[in-house]
């Protein structure tokens, strides 16, 4: 390839205990690429980037920025060196405005006085080059996660960078701000920024990426030029083994019904919407961000109250008197969209977070019993095969494809009849996915009914009994995944107003 090496790794080995999470990785990211780094949850991308950006110091080897020697540095001085790294988890401050959280990254001061005005300006030309309007009055707590994506975007972009990391930017994005991220990508190459994108969504990175790199067990085995790698050999060299069954589909019997939604209502994001679900039935809730899919799931578990509508379990009306705790109680489990902050206990353990909801099965006369507990959590991480196996590890030290398992695991202890699942494979890797799908082709085959909510069509079809697309809290279209295409859903999703009802 031609052009300068930008970022050279050489012989680099990070350890954790007695987990090696780097075993000599050995890499060149030249300038002006796109450049992806791919694997399996744990191979070791995030561990990587997290020691080039200064956050963790490498226990062997070296990193060079343009020929000069950054390992050690700390994060400071490698974003003052132009590197500008944006993780998987959103560093955001809630209860600050939009424009302070962007400001965070450089605040302009003027004798010693920060400086509003010009950062002010700053600010609105970075998001006028992302193509984001924003009220930057508005507290960041506010709004969505696609739209915190965006704001730790634009602070990584301020400083104009000419190396920007970003780890799992998608995850959390759905169809049209993934464009809208793509587009600045392209912006930014044609500007001279190199950028290393980490994604476990296969078909973006042949989108958008010039080069790839996949890492497996802490090593970059292969690096190729995007158009020279074919997508099954890709899959298969990220996992170790061929995949034979991606999406192994559920043939059920459906009950009657467990959930009947009608005429719901909350705000301006859910706008009359009625469905059921039937025992033992998957149903997807398709759309982009803002189109309702949260609103809906979080509604029927209790957590929003919506202004009107009903909410029927077994034919017995729940809303407006249920709560999280009920749902529970009446056998709803849900596994939230954002799992850092909603889904688990990031300082606990592993452990801690599978015996979490229903600690009777491991207590006796209100004190839990260690050994119960243990052997609960050893036989469910067993089967969930949480790596690395250890249920000891504190869970947000885990990859956040097996923070995931973890999450949906501690719903497994007990049997519910219906489970909310919100963008479930949202960060999770290819192999890790299709485990996570026959944990729910095992629920429908339980007799559970399953709430999908997702943003991946592929997936939705792949899976589900019958899909509902939404656009702007409604519904569009009801579609059989035997018989729809992805562009037919996209179209309806991507939609205007005239296919809305």
């Amino acid at each position: 390839m031609t052009g300068n090496i930008v970022i050279k790794i050489r012989g680099v080995k990070k350890y954790f205990g007695a987990t090696k999470a780097l075993d000599g990785v050995d890499l060149e990211i030249y300038e002006n690429e796109v450049h992806a780094i791919v694997g399996s949850n744990g191979a070791g991308k995030s561990t990587l980037m997290k020691t080039l950006g200064g956050e963790y110091v490498p226990d062997e080897g070296k990193f060079y920025y343009l020929d000069e020697d950054i390992t050690g540095l700390t994060p400071f001085q490698i974003q003052k060196k132009g590197i500008q790294i944006v993780h998987q988890v959103l560093n955001i401050v809630d209860s600050m405005s939009i424009l302070e959280n962007i400001l965070l990254a450089s605040p302009p001061t003027k004798n010693v006085v920060l400086d509003w005005k010009e950062g002010k300006a700053k600010v609105k030309e970075v998001l006028e080059f992302i193509g984001i309007d924003f009220d930057l009055s508005k507290t960041v707590g506010s709004l969505s996660i696609s739209e915190q994506q965006f704001v730790v975007l634009a602070r990584a972009l301020i400083n104009k960078p000419k190396v920007l990391v970003l780890d799992e930017p998608n995850s959390k994005i759905g169809l049209e701000e993934t464009e809208k991220l793509f587009a600045v990508i392209r912006k930014l190459k044609a500007h001279g920024t190199t950028t290393i994108y980490i994604s476990h969504r296969i078909e973006e990175i042949y989108q958008v990426c010039d080069k790839i790199s996949v890492f497996r067990d802490g090593k970059c085995i292969d690096t190729r030029a995007t158009k020279d790698f074919p997508q099954d050999e890709l899959v298969t060299m990220m996992l170790g083994k061929k995949l034979d069954v991606f999406f192994p589909k559920a043939n059920v019997e459906t009950g009657t019904e467990i959930l009947k939604v009608v005429n719901l209502k909350f705000k301006d994001k859910i706008n009359g919407v009625s469905f059921y679900v039937k025992y033992g039935e998957i149903v997807s809730l398709v759309g982009a961000v803002g189109a309702g899919k949260t609103e809906i799931v979080n509604s029927i578990y209790g957590i929003l109250r919506p202004d009107s509508g009903d909410i029927l379990i077994d034919n017995n009306t729940v809303f407006p008197n249920h709560s999280p705790r009920k749902a529970i109680k009446i056998g709803i489990a849900l596994v939230p969209e954002d799992r850092a902050t909603q889904g688990m206990i990031g300082e606990y353990t592993v452990k801690n977070n599978l015996t979490a909801i229903n600690m009777k099965n491991i207590s006796k006369n209100s004190f839990i019993q260690l050994k119960k507990e243990v052997k609960l959590a050893q036989e469910l991480n067993d089967k969930l095969s949480v790596t690395p196996n250890d249920i000891n590890y504190i869970i947000q030290s885990l990859s956040g494809g097996n923070q995931q398992k973890v999450i949906i695991g501690k719903w497994l202890v007990d049997p519910y009849k219906l489970y909310l699942l919100d963008e479930v494979t949202a960060g999770v890797d290819i192999g890790a996915k299709s485990e996570i799908y026959q944990l729910l082709g095992d629920l429908a085959r339980g007799g559970a009914g399953v709430v999908l909510a997702t943003s991946d069509i592929e997936e939705a079809i792949g899976l589900s009994d019958k899909i509902i697309i939404l656009f702007k809290g409604k519904i569009v279209r009801e579609v059989d995944p035997k018989v729809t295409t992805k562009d037919e859903i996209l179209s309806y999703i991507m939609g205007a107003e005239k296919y809305a009802q």
